[in-house]
């Protein structure tokens, strides 16, 4: 797990199947890299962003739900990230940070 991992214990169920998908939870930060993009998330979610819960299922048992993954690829679109693979430039412990998972 990554230095900036701190919720160990919902990621180590997931794959065992004794947990469910980790839902988001904002924290005070001093300093984010990234953070004006928490400024568009109430416009985003008065759009809708999270109906896609209501069409599509992912299964339980991973750590990354549903509204994770929307939220991540609303975030890597704001953010100016053209595709998955220009994540690996990024750290993975802001990005976390960005969707409430770490």
């Amino acid at each position: 797990m990554g230095e900036a991992t701190t919720r160990f214990v919902e990621r180590t169920l997931c794959p065992l199947g004794k947990g469910s998908h980790a839902t988001p939870e904002f924290e005070e930060n001093k300093s984010l890299c990234g953070a004006g993009i928490l400024f568009m998330l109430p416009s985003l979610l008065a759009q809708g962003l999270l109906k896609a819960k209501e069409v599509f299922r992912l299964p339980s048992s991973h750590y990354y739900g549903l509204e994770s993954v929307v939220l991540t690829l609303a975030f890597m679109a704001l953010a100016r990230i053209k595709n998955p693979e220009q994540l690996k430039q990024c750290k993975p412990g802001e990005i976390g940070r960005l969707i409430g998972l770490d």
